[in-house]
């Protein structure tokens, strides 16, 4: 790819603004699409305010574009309604722009397993796994068709800096956590399970953006061994200096939480990714790229000091 080439960035959140810094370092022509303003970050990035719930406003945003990341999403008690409309406006984005199109997405489709590959039948078992699966299908019917060139990079739970609204790092957890604090926690904490360090997501999307005989694919993005939240915590704890004390939240607590957060409303839903072994496979992209997940060492030296960061502030 040639540095004339366009790539457009649809939503700069925790892992967007991640994958426009790594597309500047590669020398490539970046712009950026978020409802609020956003200062330039360097002379190859354009930063474009628009909002993606107007298809025109999208297609307008998109104008140009070799690739087009959607790293968009609607707040979670919305998905019914307003995350079919991303992903509709940024499919026809990018077919307007004649633009290969790469999603991140979760792995809500799959359901409850265990141990998960790209090859595992897709059974959701909740409404916002129907939700996704449905629009997976969608895009893969575009491409199919020959529509439209997609690939979809899948990720499971975000861990690491700048992820500060996650199931493990939910943002009363990180206060918690600094202040020395008892940690309240989602589900049982000492079960294996695959959690995405955001810079690693960022990487692997930008890696599907650059190689496009990978069209047409639904693959898992770089993810390091299962980790239970305990060890996580733990690590993170013994790295800030902070002694790590954990409670998990009951059913009425997150019930009373729901009251005053649509997001925790919505958490016990999904409370089955964290009641048993909850573990994904990135063999098959390892296989394909020549990337590899971040060593936990750094991710926890990264992540530690990013907390810190965010205390001071």
């Amino acid at each position: 790819m040639g540095t004339s080439e366009l790539h457009v960035v649809f939503g700069t959140g925790q892992v967007g603004s991640k994958l426009v810094d790594r597309l500047l370092a590669r020398g490539l022509r970046v712009r950026s699409v978020r409802r609020s303003a956003e200062a330039s970050r360097h002379a190859a990035h354009e930063p474009v305010q628009a909002d993606v719930y107007d298809r025109d406003a999208a297609v307008r945003a998109a104008a140009g574009a070799t690739v087009v990341y959607h790293c968009t999403n609607a707040p979670y008690h919305q998905w019914p309604t307003q995350l079919p409309l991303l992903y509709r406006h940024i499919a026809a984005a990018a077919q307007a722009a004649g633009a290969r199109l790469v999603v991140l997405d979760n792995v809500y489709a799959v359901g409850a397993t265990g141990t998960f590959d790209e090859d595992t039948p897709e059974r959701p078992c909740s409404r916002k796994g129907v939700i996704r699966k449905e629009l997976a299908d969608e895009l893969r019917a575009q491409h199919a068709r020959g529509d439209l060139a997609v690939t979809i990079g899948r990720a499971s739970d975000f861990f690491g800096p700048g992820a500060d609204n996650t199931t493990l790092l939910h943002p009363r957890a990180i206060a918690q956590l600094l202040a020395g604090q008892t940690v309240d926690v989602i589900g049982d904490i000492d079960q294996p399970h695959s959690w995405s360090y955001a810079p690693d997501v960022a990487e692997g999307l930008l890696e599907l953006g650059m190689n496009p005989v990978l069209a047409g694919q639904t693959l898992h993005l770089p993810v390091l061994p299962a980790q239970t939240g305990r060890s996580l915590l733990t690590a993170l704890a013994a790295e800030l200096k902070v002694p790590l004390r954990t409670r998990r939240m009951p059913g009425w607590m997150m019930t009373v939480a729901g009251w005053f957060s649509p997001l925790m409303r919505e958490l016990p839903e999904m409370q089955y990714q964290f009641e048993s072994p909850f573990v994904m496979s990135d063999a098959r992209i390892q296989g394909l790229l020549p990337i590899r997940p971040t060593p936990l060492e750094e991710q926890i030296v990264a992540t530690a000091e990013w907390l810190r960061t965010r205390g001071a502030r």
